[in-house]
């Protein structure tokens, strides 16, 4: 069975003109700068997973109203499946 985890994401469209950054409260090493959103989600789950696939700690997601927004921030969430991660760092 796939072990899905689902974290929320900060999303900010004010960081640099026309790119979208997205931070992950909880995994805090992932940072990432996308040319659009499609494209920041993807590579925010790619670091998620490449962050948590060497790792036994998975840490635990926070609530969405425990994370602070600012300006024209917004929170959305990040869905990756880890097991598909794993896969990837044993080879």
């Amino acid at each position: 069975m796939a072990e899905r985890l689902v974290y929320p994401a900060v999303f900010d469209p004010t960081v640099e003109l026309n790119r979208i950054q997205i931070t992950v409260p909880d995994v805090p090493e992932v940072k990432v700068l996308g040319i659009d959103e499609d494209d920041a989600v993807m590579k925010a789950a790619h670091a998620i997973g490449e962050a948590l696939a060497k790792t036994t700690e998975i840490p635990v997601p926070s609530a969405p109203s425990e994370i602070a927004l600012y300006g024209q921030q917004r929170l959305s969430f990040i869905v990756l499946d880890l097991d598909e991660y794993r896969k990837q760092s044993k080879k």
